[in-house]
């Protein structure tokens, strides 16, 4: 089976009760982690190192989200502290502040070199890309058929913008006829689904050009939870 999982936001215990409740067994299955494992909650660190065996394997692939360049800028330098606390990384910052220096190099060329989408095959929808925020309205790359090119597009707005791309909520926003344009089914994560659901509902937001995966688990203090898709059976569970 082929699972995505997104935003799980430092959140290890819940990660564990998702694997178990769908018997994830990394011999036949395999996940994609659409971003932000970090921030929020305060096991980022511990939950990247959870996973760590899964990404040896290959079992599980890790899609890098704004939470992640986060951590990237602040070891770099060019994310103040003050800044990534107010973006919920207090507890990332403490466990990132634990590491040697070589350690905290070795976690930005990791952090630095994770793919912005990967491409999928659904039985429902066909070809489809797999991404963390989705499509920057301003970086659109057209096929000769007019149709939206959504890898292009995807590796256009990373390199205009990394952070712009990363924190932009556009695909949500799109006009209509830009939507039917896309020549790939999107899956992402980023915006949390109780703000598009219009009953303000935390479910997965499923809509016929892409779906949201972000249910709220980093503010589960407010009624969020932990989705997770599975592909081959186009059906959610949740934590």
């Amino acid at each position: 089976m082929l699972y995505l999982i997104s935003d799980i936001h430092g959140d290890v215990i819940s990660f564990k009760k998702m694997l178990k409740k769908i018997s994830f067994d990394p011999a036949t299955d395999q996940m994609i982690v659409m971003g932000d494992i970090f921030d929020w909650n305060d096991e980022g660190i511990p939950l990247l190192e959870f996973m760590s065996d899964y990404l040896v394997d290959g079992s599980m692939q890790f899609i890098k989200g704004n939470h992640e360049l986060f951590a990237q800028m602040y070891i770099d330098g060019s994310m103040s502290e003050r800044q990534w606390i107010i973006f919920g990384g207090g507890g990332t910052v403490r466990d990132i502040k634990k590491l040697n220096v070589d350690d905290q190099m070795k976690l930005h060329g990791f952090l630095a070199h994770l793919p912005h989408y990967t491409e999928i095959k659904s039985p429902k929808y066909g070809g489809c890309v797999v991404t963390h925020s989705g499509i920057h309205c301003g970086s659109y790359i057209r096929n000769a058929d007019r149709t939206i090119n959504i890898t292009e597009s995807i590796m256009n707005a990373a390199r205009r913008d990394e952070y712009r791309f990363l924190i932009s909520p556009d695909i949500h926003n799109v006009p209509f006829a830009d939507k039917k344009a896309f020549d790939r089914y999107v899956f992402c994560g980023h915006v949390t689904t109780n703000r598009l659901n219009e009953d303000h509902s935390y479910n997965v937001y499923k809509t016929p050009y892409y779906m949201d995966l972000d249910c709220g688990n980093g503010e589960r203090y407010r009624g969020g939870k932990l989705a997770c898709y599975c592909v081959d059976e186009d059906r959610v569970v949740y934590i």
